[in-house]
């Protein structure tokens, strides 16, 4: 398998030599390509040619016929060889590049990089993210724990959750109930 990620199609010249197919041997011609931009070879094998295609054994006479044609002998394409070879020449050229690139940057002064940022980082850090002031003693994490407990310790209870009797009367003790309401209940 190659590292080449991409290939490039000349929709004109495609266009040309594939007008006279049906989407399915279209699709058939495509597929073979990919696989042979991918490995660099087609297989001689009718059956592993079909499974690359997708097409199904009673129709692979018939596409292999349209489309063979547009192969060299061996299943041969002599225009992708070209084209892949360039890629590859272009990937390795590139690979080259960004080593060198690299290289100039983090070896130049490989031993003065570390220092630099040891310096660097804390001075940045304390830029962006200047540290959070003191709280105050009165406002502190045990005192709001402790505001917090004496809260939920005077809360009102929930009537919601208590018997009908239970509901009167803490509504009567709140004064929120009267005595004669609900028929004395």
């Amino acid at each position: 398998m190659t590292d080449l990620a991409w290939m490039k199609t000349y929709i004109g010249d495609e266009a040309a030599i594939t007008s006279h197919l049906s989407a399915e041997e279209f699709g058939a011609f495509e597929r073979l390509r990919r696989h042979y931009w991918q490995h660099g070879i087609l297989p001689d094998d009718d059956v592993r040619l079909m499974r690359i295609t997708g097409v199904d054994p009673d129709r692979w006479e018939a596409v292999r016929s349209a489309i063979c044609s547009l192969f060299d002998d061996g299943w041969r394409l002599p225009r992708l060889d070209i084209e892949r070879e360039a890629a590859a020449e272009k990937r390795e050229i590139a690979i080259d590049r960004a080593r060198k690139g690299a290289d100039a940057r983090w070896r130049r002064n490989a031993s003065s990089n570390a220092p630099r940022m040891l310096e660097a980082m804390p001075k940045a850090m304390l830029e962006q993210c200047p540290p959070a002031p003191a709280p105050a003693p009165e406002d502190s994490a045990l005192g709001r724990k402790e505001d917090n407990l004496a809260l939920t310790h005077t809360r009102e209870p929930n009537i919601m959750t208590m018997s009908l009797a239970e509901a009167q009367e803490h509504l009567r003790k709140t004064g929120a109930l009267a005595d004669d309401e609900f028929g004395g209940l």
